[in-house]
């Protein structure tokens, strides 16, 4: 009975989506449920994450313990352990009760481990990076900590952005990038445009048939931040994979590296990346 009550307490606490003008397709899967923000701190402008900047952020505040390469071997990484806070010491603290327990190592996020990035969507990132991980190292950039994390010094909302997408890119090389490029261009722009806006030369005659083209908005059109920062890489791929609406399928016709790689580069035109070749 106690472990259903607290199951249900949990979840009563889950955070909700507030998403600034979102608009998703319910025929795709629901996005994360996660609290994420949109705008600046400072006038509630639109963010446009920057990955240059993310750069600066994240060799300031991550690299010590992520690594400057992102594969969790950073400086600090083999000393970190989790905090001692949980559910069961909050309970015993309100009766003035210690419990003491020898520390657990935790360790960093390897940012290269694509089959770990491959569900997670850039949201939850975000979510990570603001509210902290609890009952791990990660400590959170945000206002205010999770319970069960620690707190670091406060970002902003526009540098903890710019952090998630330059973390973003460790998972691919500038090579690899250039090739997906070049593949998207001749396969994918005719419809989806050159600029991931859904603006290329069949682009009016998708929009047509499809509310989301038609408002530039939703599936397909990558410049749509709110769709794109709640979808993560393995619902991309299996759009890609399995074709949807107007979409065709594209399985069997890609290897895993070409489809790895059109993922990665469609993320892209939702934030600024440096100049890919």
């Amino acid at each position: 009975m106690a472990v259903l009550s607290a199951a249900a307490l949990t979840a009563g606490c889950q955070s909700q989506v507030r998403v600034t003008g979102a608009k998703v397709d319910l025929r795709l899967p629901p996005p994360q449920e996660v609290e994420i923000s949109l705008v600046t701190d400072e006038d509630e402008r639109p963010i446009v994450p920057d990955a240059v900047q993310g750069k600066k952020v994240f060799e300031a505040n991550c690299a010590v313990c992520h690594g400057a390469l992102g594969d969790g071997n950073g400086p600090m990484a083999a000393t970190l352990t989790a905090p001692d806070k949980d559910v069961l010491t909050a309970l015993l603290g309100v009766f003035h009760i210690e419990l003491h327990r020898p520390p657990l190592p935790s360790k960093p996020i390897n940012f290269h481990n694509r089959d770990l990035e491959a569900v997670i969507t850039p949201a939850i990132m975000y979510e990570t990076v603001t509210g902290g991980r609890p009952h791990t190292a990660m400590p959170a950039f945000g206002p205010a900590a999770s319970f069960g994390a620690n707190k670091a010094q406060t970002l902003t909302n526009a540098e903890r952005w710019d952090a998630n997408v330059y973390e973003m890119m460790f998972r691919t090389t500038p090579e690899e990038l250039s090739a997906s490029k070049q593949l998207y261009e001749q396969q994918c722009a005719v419809c989806h445009g050159v600029n991931g806006d859904g603006k290329g030369p069949r682009g009016a005659e998708v929009a047509s048939q499809e509310w989301s083209w038609a408002r530039g908005e939703g599936p397909g059109i990558f410049t749509d931040l709110n769709y794109m920062v709640q979808r993560d890489p393995s619902q991309i791929s299996n759009v890609i994979l399995d074709g949807h609406g107007l979409m065709p399928s594209y399985r069997g016709k890609l290897s895993k590296q070409q489809l790895d790689g059109l993922v990665d580069y469609v993320y892209t035109f939702f934030y600024k990346h440096p100049p890919i070749k």
